[in-house]
């Protein structure tokens, strides 16, 4: 492991006087996965730390006192956007913000070690997004990533919202999970609440299920013995009830809502993003919905591409209008006359 010996240090000290010699106004930093305490980190001069779990940050803190710090890569959490039960046979993680393997930590354990230590600057995390590929911690038929904030059609997953609470100062009220769970009547669902107001109260049908107050960076729990109805959540600053979210049991599908981002486009040259929403007769949004959409486009425009955030989802992403079915008949296998293919193929 070069990261943490003299010859990560030497090449380190290479490639830093290198970038100095092109950009000599801002300091040099470097994402390191081992060796905090030596090595690289002995001669970069901002620390990055790629994981918590991969070495002491406070231990190697202490050692080079001068060095300010970031967290490069923390996370790689699992979750899967409307899904709060893992299920490993549809290759499918809970939602909640869970310690996804023994050596890596929760979202939330990693914003609260970074906000806390006045000498790290922040985190990044791995990822903003779903991204093809890396299908931790399954593999085909699963085709994207699990780790993202949000999905690959850039729906929030429910980590986003925690992270939201803490960045900056607009009130917010995130509860979670849905409240579809017919088959488990009386049965406890964990219900959880992401919020920087100082207090939630929360409700099932009318009656409080208690009030808690919020801790800096954390988040609120509650057992809920499930019963069809409304969760509403209600968020208090400084005694005055100021926010509220509600969870209410759907009826039965019933039609389909769609919501452009855009009311007019300009000809030729604009797109607009279409969201497809699944709801009752009543429009609220039916959150276990799963049917097939099949989509056309009558006028001008064209659907250049769909999607759905399901990371084992084969569907194209690439709208396909038109299918042309061509009969072959008398097939007779040829051989190869050069390894050179046409253009056109």
């Amino acid at each position: 492991n070069i990261e943490g010996n003299i010859t990560g240090e030497r090449i380190t000290t290479t490639m830093q006087d290198y970038v100095k010699s092109i950009d000599p106004t801002r300091p040099v930093s470097v994402g390191i996965s081992s060796g905090f305490r030596s090595g690289i980190s002995s001669v970069v001069e901002i620390m990055g730390y790629n994981y918590m779990g991969n070495g002491d940050i406070d231990a190697h803190r202490n050692n080079f006192k001068q060095q300010p710090g970031m967290g490069t890569e923390e996370g790689s959490t699992f979750a899967t956007r409307g899904i709060y039960f893992t299920d490993d046979a549809k290759q499918y993680k809970s939602a909640y913000d869970k310690k996804p393997r023994p050596t890596f930590y929760s979202i939330e354990e990693g914003w609260k070690f970074y906000a806390t230590r006045s000498y790290l600057a922040g985190m990044f995390i791995w990822t903003g997004f779903d991204y093809r590929g890396e299908p931790t911690p399954y593999g085909w038929p699963s085709v994207t990533s699990y780790f993202g904030m949000m999905d690959m059609c850039g729906f929030p997953k429910d980590n986003a919202f925690y992270l939201k609470s803490w960045w900056g100062n607009e009130p917010v009220l995130h509860l979670l999970p849905h409240w579809n769970w017919e088959g488990m009547e009386g049965e406890e669902i964990d219900v959880w609440a992401y919020s920087n107001c100082d207090e939630v109260e929360l409700f099932l049908n009318k009656k409080s299920l208690g009030r808690k107050k919020m801790e800096q960076y954390g988040h609120l729990e509650w057992k809920v013995a499930y019963q069809p109805g409304t969760l509403e959540a209600f968020g208090y600053k400084n005694g005055k009830k100021i926010l509220s979210s509600v969870r209410k049991t759907t009826g039965k599908i019933e039609k389909i809502k769609l919501i452009s981002h855009k009311e007019s486009l300009k000809k030729g040259t604009d797109i607009a993003v279409i969201t497809v929403e699944v709801t009752d007769r009543n429009g609220l949004q039916v959150p276990t919905a799963n049917n097939e959409i099949t989509f056309e486009i009558k006028g001008g425009g064209k659907i250049i591409g769909v999607g759905n955030g399901d990371p084992t989802s084969h569907e194209k992403d690439k709208f396909i209008d038109a299918i042309s079915n061509v009969s072959i008949t008398n097939l007779k296998e040829q051989a190869l006359e050069s390894s050179i293919f046409p253009q056109q193929l």
